[in-house]
């Protein structure tokens, strides 16, 4: 896959990085009866930034693209093995998880670090999903996955939040085939 390069004055996702890791991708898509990468490694991608490197914009959008097709295959191949009712149950479960999180108090929902997101950002975000009668509804799985949420001194833990998104990615494609 070929990406589009920031100018040399920017800085960019090291390309030699990404074109590792989309080799990898290239290589389970060929082969998805192996299991060489899953989407829970292709969403948590992260890459050096060096000058001139690949734009990561672009980068970003293949990678949450990338993850969405990696983990539905998942979550399918979750289904055949299981059963409906099973997933059914499986899926109530983690609704009935993601619903504590979102009636939790805003400024207390994630643990507070030094270095986090911006809690304003990822209220916002979250103001945006709801569980109602046991369906989810929540912006794009594209929109969870690359949504900006900023930096902040005093922010939401990175990884709580980052865990509570791949949570609400993972239901809405439960949903979604179980439908």
């Amino acid at each position: 896959m070929n990406f589009p390069m920031a100018s040399a004055k920017l800085q960019g996702y090291d390309p030699k990085q990404v074109d590792a890791l989309m080799a990898r991708v290239k290589s389970q898509q060929e082969n998805p009866d192996r299991e060489i990468l899953s989407s829970a490694v292709v969403a948590i991608a992260k890459f050096d930034l060096v000058r001139g490197g690949y734009k990561i914009s672009a980068v970003d959008q293949a990678i949450a693209e990338v993850a969405d097709a990696f983990e539905l295959n998942e979550v399918q191949r979750e289904i055949s093995a299981k059963g409906r009712a099973k997933s059914a149950a499986d899926l109530a479960a983690l609704l009935r998880a993601l619903k504590q999180v979102l009636e939790t108090e805003p400024k207390s929902r994630f643990e507070k670090v030094s270095q986090g997101y911006n809690p304003r950002l990822v209220n916002s975000l979250i103001k945006k999903i709801q569980i109602k009668r046991s369906t989810l509804t929540a912006p794009t799985t594209f929109e969870l996955r690359t949504a900006s949420l900023g930096r902040s001194s005093n922010g939401f833990d990175r990884g709580q939040v980052d865990e509570f998104l791949s949570a609400v990615v993972s239901a809405l494609h439960r949903q979604d085939l179980l439908g």
